[in-house]
C-alpha cells in the first residue's frame, strides 16, 4: 500500500488469472476491486492506529494516501470520527 493504490493487473497475476477474470469473479461475489481495496485500507487503519509508535503521517503513507488530509477524510467517512479521536477513544496516544 505504501506505493499507492494496488494495481488490479498485478493482483490478478498474483492469483494466476487475468484482470478481467478477477473482475468477473469479484462481481459474482457482489463486490469490486476498489471496494476490496477500501475494506483492506479500513482494516489496516484500525490496526495501525492501535500502534502508538506510528504517527498519523506514517499511517497515512503506509495506507497509500499521498496526503494525510485524504486519510483523515477517508477515516471519518469509514468510522464517523477522526483518526486522532479514534486513537484517543481506544487508549492509544
Amino acid at each position: 500500500m505504501t506505493l499507492g493504490n494496488p494495481d488490479r493487473d498485478t493482483i490478478a497475476k498474483t492469483f494466476h488469472m487475468s484482470s478481467r477474470n478477477l473482475q468477473r469473479k469479484l462481481r459474482e461475489e457482489g463486490t469490486s476491486f476498489s471496494e476490496q481495496v477500501e475494506l483492506f485500507r479500513k482494516d489496516l487503519a484500525q490496526k495501525y492506529l492501535s500502534c502508538p509508535q506510528l504517527s498519523m503521517l506514517e499511517i497515512s503513507f503506509r495506507l497509500g494516501f499521498k496526503d494525510p488530509s485524504n486519510f483523515t477524510r477517508a477515516f471519518k467517512r469509514w468510522y464517523g470520527v477522526s483518526p486522532l479521536q479514534y486513537r484517543q477513544r481506544n487508549g492509544s496516544k
